[in-house]
């Protein structure tokens, strides 16, 4: 009872001097509100570029080919370099087993760009398309290629070498001349520039992202513009023979067919799969790359910005503390006739303590909440103008995720430090009062 005396005690001399609370609270309220939209942000920030690399490939990694130069050098430490053979690549025997031994778990992504062509219309209209072969772990990392109708190209169609085809919603409307919910199953004539003209069936349309419109020469004629379609990896491979490196590159990028298995632990598998198939190999090995490695990091670095700039605004917290320890000293020679009046009525020096001590936490507890409130304002205010900034850039809406999240942490953190300073900076003022002599008080005019 004593101490929700004192609370209600403290709210009553604040509501006594409105004005007085309001401008002793604002260095408070200043430092809070500067700390937690600095966090806010720093967090927002990283939320945000998880979610965009999420968008872009985050269930992709690299197993990339190394040279062993330790091992191959010779008695005066000059390396003895071999350049990669048929035998040094991860071969289908590899990838087969590697399959057997976790089934379903991995899809490998290979693309090859066979050039352009060209797809006549009804009306006789040559529509611009670039055509690339792929695979199913392709089309899965490719996460701006969303699929509005039908199916991606699959491993099925790689196998069986099929005349499959993956369109845009924009090569839809030129083909057909309006948006053809039709368009799975209809086949198309693509003469392929310099190698063949050949028939393929639509098996999904994509939407075109808007990013690609970016890099395209401008146009203001919509049957003039050029759009990427896909057709399975194995079948580029069968109607091109210029495919002379056979797609072949100085990595082999690894999609995780399924998101709820373990990352981290599905790495692991492929690093010591290869690892065995390379340990005979005297000049070549394998090493992953992760491309999460590189957003830790960064996460990292935005976590020690976040932390230098919120502790020199926090300095502001300081200013605010001499504050409210200047004004409960004016507040305890204001009073000096009621402590008197309590200690002549047997009030004990911890009581006015206590008093003073719980007022200092209360003005710096409200300071700290209103600090707070506005410290989230801000933060939704800054995503609010970034969001309305990335609308006037629509090419970059299909991969950049923006996300406002305050940091939890920081809000308790902040609350507490507010109420650690009412008790620092109201100590003093509090201890003073506790040692009023009565009757000195009492006499106080």
């Amino acid at each position: 009872m004593f101490f929700f005396e004192n609370i209600r005690l403290a709210i009553a001399s604040l509501k006594s001097n409105k004005m007085r609370a309001i401008l002793t609270m604002l260095g408070i309220i200043i430092g809070i509100s500067a700390v937690i939209t600095i966090t806010t942000l720093g967090n927002s920030l990283k939320k945000t570029l998880s979610n965009s690399f999420n968008k872009l490939g985050g269930q992709t990694f690299d197993v990339e080919y190394r040279f062993k130069y330790d091992e191959n050098q010779d008695e005066d430490g000059v390396t003895m370099y071999r350049p990669m053979t048929e035998d040094d690549y991860i071969s289908d025997d590899m990838l087969n087993e590697l399959e057997s031994l976790y089934p379903g778990r991995y899809l490998v992504s290979r693309s090859t760009d066979l050039g352009n062509g060209n797809v006549k219309n009804k009306k006789g209209d040559k529509l611009k398309v670039t055509i690339s072969g792929v695979t199913e772990g392709y089309m899965k990392a490719d996460t701006l290629s969303k699929i509005l109708r039908g199916r991606t190209i699959s491993d099925d169609d790689n196998n069986g070498k099929k005349h499959a085809i993956v369109v845009s919603d924009v090569f839809v409307k030129q083909y057909f001349g309006y948006d053809d919910a039709n368009a799975v199953g209809s086949d198309i004539s693509v003469d392929i520039e310099g190698v063949c003209d050949t028939d393929f069936t639509i098996v999904g349309v994509y939407k075109y992202p808007k990013i690609y419109e970016k890099y395209q020469q401008s146009t203001s004629n919509f049957m003039d513009r050029e759009t990427p379609v896909m057709i399975p990896f194995s079948t580029a491979k069968k109607i091109s023979h210029s495919l002379i490196d056979d797609g072949r590159d100085w990595y082999m990028t690894f999609v995780l067919k399924d998101m709820s298995v373990d990352r981290e632990q599905a790495i692991s598998d492929v690093t010591k799969f290869f690892k065995e198939k390379y340990k005979n190999n005297k000049y070549w090995g394998i090493e992953i790359y992760d491309p999460q490695n590189e957003l830790g990091i960064v996460n990292k670095v935005l976590n020690i910005v976040t932390l230098v700039i919120s502790i020199i605004a926090a300095i502001s917290l300081l200013v605010g503390g001499i504050g409210v320890m200047n004004i409960m000293l004016v507040s305890i020679t204001e009073r000096t006739r009621e402590i008197g009046v309590r200690k002549a009525l047997g009030a004990k020096k911890r009581h006015i303590k206590t008093q003073f001590i719980v007022e200092a936490i209360i003005l710096c507890l409200i300071g700290g909440i209103i600090g707070v409130l506005l410290g989230i304002f801000n933060g939704y205010l800054i995503g609010y103008v970034a969001k309305y900034a990335l609308g006037q850039m629509p090419e970059y809406q299909d991969f950049v995720a923006l996300s406002v999240q305050p940091s939890i942490n920081a809000i308790l953190l902040s609350l507490g430090f507010s109420m650690l300073i009412g008790v620092f900076f109201g100590s003093y003022p509090a201890g003073k009062a506790a040692k009023l002599d009565p009757i000195e008080a009492l006499r106080y005019e």
